[in-house]
């Protein structure tokens, strides 16, 4: 069951900054000022996505995910799951510093819609079970052999 919704990972901060992204191309001066609410949309997004992450790293849950019975196949394993949870967090930090201490200008928008498609995007790239996942798999498995236990 969890594992089918496993595309809800990357999917989450995709669809709220393609989102924001249109919002931003059809009411640009309005949303240009909402830059708080905007940031923290996609903070949430970033925040579920995590959530969401965190419970299949828990409950070790592992397989394989066609996303929208595509060719296109997530593959979820420890590896990819801790993968993916650091670099989410990382992008969490990220955005919860820029929050509290960017100013609030003309490209603030822009800035948090670009972290969240590449947040989205490192997220695609860490269950893509390509020739990437041979890059960091390695260094992966090497910290889960320290004994990082969740």
């Amino acid at each position: 069951m969890l594992l089918n919704l496993t595309w809800l990972i990357p999917g989450m901060p995709l669809i709220a900054s393609f989102f924001t992204a249109l919002l931003l191309l059809s009411f640009s001066k309005t949303m240009n000022r909402l830059t708080k609410p905007v940031s923290y949309f996609i903070i949430i997004s970033l925040t579920f996505s995590e959530i969401f992450n965190f419970i299949l790293l828990k409950k070790n849950i592992v397989g394989n995910d066609l996303i929208l019975r595509s060719n296109f196949e997530l593959v979820v394993d420890r590896s990819a799951l801790l993968f993916s949870e650091s670099i989410g967090l990382i992008f969490l930090l990220i955005m919860l510093f820029s929050v509290s201490r960017l100013e609030r200008r003309t490209g603030y928008v822009r800035y948090f819609i670009s972290l969240g498609l590449l947040s989205g995007l490192v997220y695609l790239f860490s269950f893509s079970g390509s020739f990437f996942h041979n890059f960091y798999d390695p260094l992966i498995s090497s910290i889960d052999k320290i004994g990082i236990s969740f």
